[in-house]
């Protein structure tokens, strides 16, 4: 058992209350997150793992101008006196800046003077805090300045990747060819306030022909609603991305399901069951076909790695069998893994779609789901910097990549999502944390977009006034009125998309 202890001076120590220290991990060099167990006494983080062996602590915390965000620090080794948790968290800021920066720049990349500035300031910073390292508290005070401004550099950095990387595929591309979507449950959006406006938005449609909404009895399907939603995009010309056609979360599984969740076999007739009757029926009027997603987190049914292993497959080849000149991906929740530190028995999502990818069953792709700024089941805000990083290990696997996204844009009860769960962000008023959501969003968006591997964006959510998954993800509100974030998204079809 390998241990890491971070101190946190007296006067500090409302921060780290502040920070999501239960959810800390530490990972390897791979950036996979290892299993741990975290507790905090008398300003004393301590992460305890089974190895002995360096790592980085990653732990979020609150950044002034920006929210939460994930930090990380600079290798450590295990089993050392305590390390001073801000100092240690602005290295790592510094190293990671420092290190991009000089590989975009050698690449090509024009950055900003602002960015220079700021650069130039947190490192000055960061000096300062490593000069009084004996006296805690200032060291404290100097590393969390320099933290503040290394990651406002961090994000001018991303920005300015992104724009630029557009810039250049847009020269090469009249029109970018990349699938801008948002995810509907049928009959919506046909009868939706604003429909309109959903063409000037999206190029495409995610039409949820979910489990869990189409068999809620058992061997009686709700076919109609579908029926409706895909003629429609049929008659506007856009295309159709159909699925996730299982979402494995509970509340998306259906209800007479733990009938026979104990039946492994008995489950994958049922699935495969249900798949050969959808797919059956709209194979001709589908563009993607979105299998299955969460089946990596597995938060509704208790199956072990290889049960999970077999029923991907049977998926996968179902939906093969009944479409084969249709292309099909599988989808993973929560990319960059941060619930393997909670579950030991845990299958990495890279490893997982590694193997797919491998088992010659013609996957046709790989689909992330990314929530952020949730309680439960999320990943953890971070910089458009480190999101590209996030895709740039994902397309080592050479397949295409489609990225569903979701960010909640108002808090307290939506009466009308199936996921029940709190938006992890703070105000009262509407147009505020409406102008939240496009803050967050519009720097990954431009990631993404600026990614060639990125063959397609679902935002997830149309409308709160309809059923949705996600609370508060809608780019419209639930009184029928327009989010900011549907007008980046109509400027981005405008600008750049086919």
């Amino acid at each position: 058992m390998g241990q890491f202890q971070f101190a946190v001076p007296s006067d500090s120590i409302s921060l780290l209350a502040q920070s999501k220290w239960r959810d800390a991990y530490i990972c390897g060099v791979e950036g996979v997150p290892w299993e741990c167990s975290n507790s905090v006494q008398d300003g004393l983080l301590t992460i305890r793992r089974p190895l002995r062996a360096s790592g980085k602590l990653h732990l979020s915390l609150p950044i002034k101008g920006v929210g939460y965000r994930l930090l990380s620090t600079c290798a450590l080794a295990s089993d050392q006196p305590p390390y001073h948790l801000l100092l240690e968290l602005a290295r790592g800021s510094c190293q990671r800046v420092r290190d991009q920066s000089s590989i975009w720049q050698r690449a090509g990349l024009q950055t900003s003077d602002r960015f220079g500035d700021l650069l130039q300031r947190g490192t000055s910073q960061l000096l300062d805090a490593m000069q009084v390292k004996h006296d805690s508290a200032a060291c404290s005070q100097h590393a969390l300045l320099a933290i503040n401004t290394l990651e406002s550099a961090i994000s001018d950095l991303g920005e300015s990747f992104a724009l630029q990387s557009i810039a250049f595929r847009k020269h090469r591309e009249s029109q970018l060819g990349t699938l801008l979507a948002a995810s509907v449950i049928p009959p919506s959006p046909t009868g939706s306030l604003l429909v309109d406006r959903f063409g000037s938005a999206f190029n495409s449609v995610a039409v949820r022909l979910n489990w869990g909404l189409i068999e809620r009895e058992a061997g009686k399907y709700a076919h109609q609603p579908g029926d409706q939603t895909i003629q429609w995009c049929s008659e506007r010309g856009l295309r159709v991305i159909a699925g996730p056609l299982i979402d494995f979360r509970r509340q998306m599984l259906p209800p007479w399901l733990y009938l026979i969740e104990d039946n492994f076999d008995g489950l994958v007739n049922s699935v495969t069951e249900y798949i050969e009757r959808v797919v059956t029926r709209y194979q001709n009027s589908v563009h993607l076909w979105n299998c299955a997603s969460s089946l990596n987190t597995l938060s509704g049914l208790d199956l072990d790695e290889e049960q999970i292993m077999r029923l991907a497959i049977a998926i996968l080849q179902t939906v093969r069998r009944c479409a084969p000149n249709t292309p099909a991906v599988f989808s993973f929740d929560q990319p960059f893994g941060e619930y393997l530190a909670r579950r030991p028995n845990g299958i990495s999502p890279l490893h997982f779609a590694d193997a797919l990818a491998r088992s010659g069953l013609g996957l046709a792709g790989i689909g992330l789901d990314v929530r952020l700024n949730y309680a439960e089941h999320s990943t953890a805000a971070r910089s458009a910097m480190d999101f590209g990083a996030m895709i740039d290990r994902w397309a080592t696997l050479g397949l295409p990549i489609l990225v569903q996204l979701a960010i909640p844009g108002d808090v307290g009860a939506d009466p009308h999502s199936i996921i029940q769960n709190e938006a992890n962000v703070s105000g009262q008023n509407k147009a505020e944390l409406a102008a939240a959501q496009l803050q967050t969003a519009g720097p990954i968006l431009r990631t993404l977009l600026a990614k060639q591997l990125v063959h397609g964006v679902v935002w997830d959510g149309w409308s709160d006034a309809e059923p949705h998954v996600e609370p508060h993800s809608g780019v419209i509100d639930p009184v029928g009125t327009v989010r900011p974030v549907l007008e980046l998204f109509e400027h981005l079809r405008s600008e750049f998309l086919s």
